[in-house]
């Protein structure tokens, strides 16, 4: 296949999900790279010899092409953003300079009020925003496991996110089309909203949650708070049955540890004004308070700042 039909794909942020398409793409053949922070990582990465890959029981070491900004030497034309969301500003000015004016940006990481800035930094480029449930987690820092099947949706502004789909699906992983992301995002936002930050809270798995009556009861106002805000906004259609859905993924999830605890746990910064910060600022906009949100927006806050005293 010709690198026309066949382009690379140059993934910015080398995570569990970054590694994760990284290694499909090229088991499938494909030309990707992944875009490592800087130097001192991408020459971390070359001396361990690539990504160890788990899937289905089988572990293979993957020498994936590599870059960092500084050697950078062909222009981005496609470019899948899975960096945490506090990152990803500063990841993209770093390689602006080789980012085409039409380039496909597809952000692929949880929370929201990103993609308008990113739009607005590259005003010409094809936005598109994605959502996965593929499970997958780094048990060290150049290793990635497939842990569990699941969906991946992309969508853009134009509803013309069919192409890119179809690019991004490198199997066994399928990306399909969505008429209605900005839905799928909002859901994905109130579950996170929901779990994440108490993970943090009560420094517990997803499931472990359904076993504490405090937790159950943060859980449930947590929810009754993002409704009244859904209904303002006219968005209470794409939260049916919310509560309910929120138990079903601690329960599907029950052994993960959410990426903002893992964050805690290693003393990085957290992924929570994306999240609840995001959902208390929009409800600050229309004169609503969310004191059960904002209190654990405080405390993850309050946690994550000492950890990284």
């Amino acid at each position: 296949m010709s690198n026309t039909a066949n382009p690379i794909w140059s993934i910015l942020g080398a995570g569990a999900i970054g590694s994760l398409w990284a290694c499909y793409a090229q088991r499938s053949g494909h030309n990707t790279e992944l875009i490592f922070r800087d130097h001192s990582s991408l020459a971390a990465y070359r001396q361990h010899g690539g990504i160890r890959f788990t899937a289905n029981g089988q572990t293979d070491l993957l020498n994936i092409a590599a870059r960092c900004p500084a050697t950078i030497a062909a222009p981005i034309q496609q470019l899948p953003i899975t960096t945490k969301a506090q990152q990803t500003l500063t990841a993209l000015a770093a390689i602006a300079e080789y980012i085409q004016p039409d380039a496909s940006l597809v952000l692929l990481q949880n929370g929201l009020g990103i993609a308008e800035q990113v739009q607005q930094q590259f005003p010409k480029a094809q936005l598109f925003k994605a959502s996965t449930t593929e499970g997958a987690y780094r048990p060290s820092r150049f290793a990635v496991v497939h842990a569990g099947r699941g969906q991946t949706l992309i969508g853009s502004a134009d509803n013309k996110a069919d192409a890119t789909a179809q690019s991004l699906s490198f199997a066994p992983l399928t990306v399909s089309p969505s008429d209605n992301i900005d839905a799928v995002l909002w859901r994905k936002l109130a579950i996170n909203c929901a779990i994440n930050p108490l993970t943090v809270i009560h420094r517990c798995r997803n499931g472990e949650l359904l076993d504490k009556p405090e937790a159950l009861a943060q859980i449930a106002s947590v929810v009754e708070e993002i409704l009244q805000l859904s209904k303002i906004l006219n968005l209470d259609q794409d939260l049916a049955n919310l509560h309910e859905q929120v138990l079903d993924v601690a329960r599907a999830t029950a052994n993960n540890r959410s990426s903002m605890l893992q964050d805690i746990e290693s003393g990085k910064e957290t992924e929570i004004e994306a999240i609840t910060g995001y959902l208390c600022r929009l409800a600050a906009e229309q004169g609503l308070r969310l004191p059960a949100n904002q209190h654990l927006l405080d405390d993850v806050q309050r946690i994550s700042l000492q950890n990284r005293v």
